[in-house]
């Protein structure tokens, strides 16, 4: 049988999921009824505020994989017309010194993020906001932040118009399609300005993810895949369904060899492509690179292989210099009745050094093979100005761009023709330009929106009901159809268990095939049902509400599976993956780490540097799309990289080891020297005076410039005790401004007021350079400790005295701690610290010991040898110590946030231009610095450094 782990422990490890933190004391009361319900509440009640936002971008984008570096519109494209008048307006004041080139990177990152970001703030929207999930792909509108929204041509309100993060309901309001109509000026280093979008406004027809631009331009479509992948993905993300592994590749050479379209009639290949291509067609409107129909005209993204054939038309290499001699024949072409068939005509050769090869068109005749004239007529007849041509005096002129001039054919019946044309070079003295003319297609007819030898857009059995909104229509079908509840399982289930569901076995011969088989059908049993009730709604909830979900995937027993009896072999392979003890993703961990310590590695307020992406919400180590170290330790880029690690490998735990070692420093430099102990997060009740041996102390402020008696009192046990004077703020800021202690004997009493022992110190030997015996005293100039062993004979209440005068400096009192001790096994300190350590295996590795237990027992011996070794290595102040390590609290830009305000702040006077004024205002730091008592002179600060390395560093730490 398998036994479930408690209530508490899944609302931890959810909360780390979901929140990216431990669970507070009243989220753990609120459970202990024991009643699944208030589980699910407490759970439910997680999903709120940044963190639960994180966590649904990353498991969107786990899926999606849009979150990828790269262009996603291009300026010079045109169609979003406003996006490429604000590109040359911001270019325009970046060559004028306006702004910066690092402030306007920053505007073109900011607007990509906006591109970027829409789909995954689709489904944070809806999730968020508790909207039925199906909405993700029904939603009529575009998610999008300020500048992307500018883009678009939308008047979506902002309540921070600058705030990159901040993601709305939007439109695409000024999309326009090209055509001759438009017209617009290029400027070769600044960009295109539109002067007149033209006649194609475009209503852009909205469906969620599906149509955003960057989930097309993910999965891009080609001449011969026609959007085959977009429909294969589509398929994948939202009906849990892969076409590609539904049917074995075949590789008989006769079918791979068969060009009668197989995709349409061969067997072998209709398996996949009867409900592929349907879905590709409903993706008609969107060409390769995700652009609303793109093609010339706006008419339609089909591409031109297929409106042109490649293989009927010609290039001409044309060298004539007058009208009269330049007649070209286009060979033999096939044409067909009862349609138009365009002629695509492009000049290829455009200059020659300098000069430019204009290329004049004149008469355009289509001959039957007998001689007879078919068709004749001018060309500046039929064509009508476009971008890279126009009308002259003798015909037509073409020039330099992509855009092809397009001539309509009309010819009686099919059949073969020869097509001449006139064609010369307008230049004197040029050399000869080339003109390539397409063919008409063999299947393309004027005002097609799909291939024509492929199978109508639509969905199973029923066709799309109109061309210009195909995308939305499918949309609906999808959400509609039951599998799109199991995909939404699939979708969000590897976020949260780590690996995908299960898929049955293929080889029988398999040695695990049986563990296999039942780990795929019981795991999907349970997807089965969860999406049952996500269609219906958990507990009386609401439809598809994505939150409840999530509650009920995280109820599960494969997430909350704990250990497991004793059974038959294959039932504990197939049970292998029960519980979902997964490594924490590198966004996990930092989020945890940040959480418990209020530390984060290598975290940048902002991301200052002009070459980010974008000025990104979280930026660290582990974090940020431009860090090593998130690939290295499994994370994913959404490009080459595409699936997390979810094994521990050297590397990675390479990075595990910098990470603790790099933060916990800063962060127990934080705990016992910046914070009160109210705010500190890991070490309340602890100080740096307890140590392993430690009884008792009291700390004093030597005024007394003649000898005096200092006395404090406690309980010891029989046996051998020590008792550490420590000079605790020996600093000075110049030599002849010193503080310094001088210590004459040390006296101790019994309860009854007995001299039981009296030390004279300048007895003891030398602890250092600068603290050693003078005459008839010991001074201690420097900070540090002197320890003087005591024996006692039977446990009870005793008295220490210390006579001590000072030498004094500066405008601080010389501090003397005394610090009573025995032996770190019976010691108080033993009892706090093994109290605290158990304290910390709860809060950060989530299991509850005893302070007997072996892992308590176990981490104290640590703590006990490295003390040992701290303590002897005589550095008395943790903020100048040296032992290899350097305590790069600097790393994180956020470290003394709350602590001192402007640390860490913008200056006009600092910095080279616009571009470096962010930094550390270190005058302000290290006067506040000096304020602050630095003193570790047992070692026990730098101890606990090391122990909380040794816990993050742990395996239950990084993971789940």
């Amino acid at each position: 049988g398998v036994t479930m782990e408690s209530s508490r422990s899944t609302l931890r490890r959810a909360a780390i999921v979901f929140a990216g933190r431990a669970p507070t004391k009243e989220e753990y009361a609120s459970i202990e009824d024991g009643d699944p319900a208030s589980l699910r509440s407490a759970i439910r009640g997680l999903m709120e505020g940044d963190a639960f936002h994180d966590f649904l971008i990353r498991a969107g984008n786990d899926r999606l994989l849009t979150d990828r570096l790269g262009p996603i519109i291009d300026a010079f494209g045109n169609e979003f017309v406003e996006y490429s008048n604000l590109y040359y307006e911001k270019s325009t004041e970046k060559s004028t010194g306006d702004i910066s080139e690092a402030e306007f990177r920053r505007w073109e990152n900011n607007v990509k993020y906006g591109f970027h970001r829409a789909p995954l703030e689709l489904i944070a929207h809806v999730v968020e906001n508790d909207l039925r999930y199906t909405e993700v792909l029904t939603a009529e509108y575009i998610m999008a932040n300020p500048f992307a929204a500018s883009a678009y041509g939308a008047t979506t309100t902002f309540e921070d118009e600058y705030d990159v993060h901040e993601f709305k309901r939007s439109e695409i309001l000024s999309y326009y399609r090209n055509d001759r109509s438009k017209k617009y000026e290029s400027f070769p280093g600044i960009g295109t300005k539109v002067t007149n979008p033209g006649n194609l406004a475009t209503d852009y027809p909205h469906a969620g993810i599906l149509n955003t631009t960057v989930f097309l331009k993910r999965y891009p479509s080609t001449a011969t895949n026609r959007n085959r992948a977009r429909s294969r993905w589509t398929y994948y993300h939202f009906l849990g369904h892969d076409i590609e592994k539904s049917n074995s590749r075949t590789t008989d050479a006769d079918i791979l060899a068969d060009t009668n379209n197989p995709t349409m009639y061969n067997p072998a290949c209709t398996g996949c492509h009867v409900a592929l291509d349907p879905v590709a067609g409903a993706f008609q409107n969107y060409g390769d690179h995700g652009l609303y129909r793109d093609q010339w005209e706006g008419m339609d993204s089909l591409d031109r292989y297929y409106k042109f054939d490649p293989g009927g038309g010609s290039s001409l290499a044309v060298a004539e210099r007058s009208r009269e001699e330049s007649t070209q024949s286009l060979g033999k072409v096939r044409l067909f009745a009862n349609r138009i068939n365009e002629l695509g005509l492009k000049n290829l050769r455009t200059f020659d050094g300098d000069t430019k090869l204009h290329l004049g068109l004149g008469i355009v005749k289509v001959l039957a093979l007998d001689g007879r004239i078919v068709q004749h007529f001018e060309t500046r007849d039929v064509a009508d100005e476009i971008q890279c041509g126009g009308l002259n005096e003798e015909g037509y002129t073409l020039w330099d761009c992509d855009e092809m001039l397009i001539l309509p054919l009309n010819v009686p019946r099919d059949g073969e023709y020869r097509v001449e044309i006139e064609a010369w070079v307008l230049e004197e003295g040029a050399k000869a330009t080339t003109l390539k003319a397409w063919m008409p297609g063999p299947f393309y007819r004027s005002g097609d929106t799909w291939y024509r030898d492929m199978r109508l857009p639509g969905f199973r059995s029923e066709p799309a009901p109109d061309a210009d909104a195909s995308l939305p229509w499918l949309a609906r079908q999808i959400v509609e159809d039951d599998r799109f509840a199991e995909a939404t399982v699939k979708f969000y289930w590897p976020v949260i268990m780590g690996s995908d569901v299960a898929r049955p076995p293929q080889d029988e011969d398999d040695a695990d095939y049986q563990a296999q088989l039942l780990e795929s059908n019981a795991q999907i049993a349970e997807v089965r049902r969860l999406a049952s009730g996500f269609r219906e709604g958990f507990e009386d909830g609401s439809a598809y509400n994505a939150k409840d979900l999530l509650v009920e995937i995280v109820m599960s027993k494969w997430f909350r599976a704990e250990t497991q009896s004793d059974g038959a072999p294959a039932i504990s392979e197939a049970l292998r993956n029960a519980g979902a003890k997964r490594l924490l993703t590198p966004e996990e961990l930092a989020h945890k780490t940040k959480a418990l310590t209020g530390f984060e590695w290598g975290r940048r307020q902002g991301g200052n540097e002009h070459w980010r992406r974008v000025i990104e919400r979280r930026t660290g180590a582990l974090t940020d799309s431009k860090e090593d170290y998130r690939l290295l330790y499994g994370g994913i880029d959404s490009d080459g990289i595409t699936e997390r690690a979810t094994d521990l490998t050297s590397v990675m735990a390479g990075v595990a080891q910098s990470h603790a070692i790099e933060s916990s420093c800063p962060i127990i430099m934080k705990e016992f020297y910046l914070l009160a102990e109210d705010q500190r997060k890991l070490l309340k009740d602890v100080e740096t005076t307890i140590s392993p041996i430690w009884e008792f102390d009291k700390s004093f402020d030597v005024d007394a410039t003649s000898w005096e008696t200092l006395s404090l009192s406690g309980t010891l046990d029989a046996g051998e005790a020590v008792v550490t004077l420590s000079f605790l703020n020996a600093y000075y800021e110049s030599r002849d401004n010193d503080s310094n202690l001088r210590l004459d004997r040390l006296d101790i009493f019994d309860s009854d007021g007995q001299l039981i022992r009296s030390k004279e110190l300048e007895e003891l030997a030398a602890v250092s350079d600068c603290n050693n015996p003078v005459g008839d005293h010991f001074a201690l100039h420097c900070t540090g400790s002197l320890n003087v062993p005591l024996d006692i004979a039977e446990t009870g209440e005793y008295v220490i005295k210390v006579v001590v005068r000072a030498d004094l400096g500066g405008n601080e009192l010389p501090k003397l701690l005394v610090s009573v001790g025995s032996d770190t096994e019976r010691s108080a300190g033993s009892r706090l610290i093994k109290g605290k350590l158990q304290e910390l295996y709860e809060l950060m590795h989530g299991i509850e010991v005893s302070l007997e237990s072996e892992e308590i027992l176990g981490a104290y011996g640590l703590f006990v040898d490295v003390w040992n070794q701290k303590r002897s290595n005589g550095y008395g102040d943790f903020n100048s110590w040296s032992e290899g390590l350097n305590c790069d609290w600097r790393s994180d830009q956020h470290y003394l946030d709350g602590i001192l305000g402007g640390a860490f702040v913008y200056r006009e006077d600092w910095g080279n231009g616009r571009d470096a004024q962010y930094n550390w205002d270190e005058d302000l730091i290290n006067e506040h610095f000096r304020t602050i008592e630095w003193s570790d002179t047992q070692g026990v600060a730098r101890t606990w450094v090391v122990m909380l390395a040794y816990l993050l560093m742990d395996y239950r730490y990084l993971h789940l």
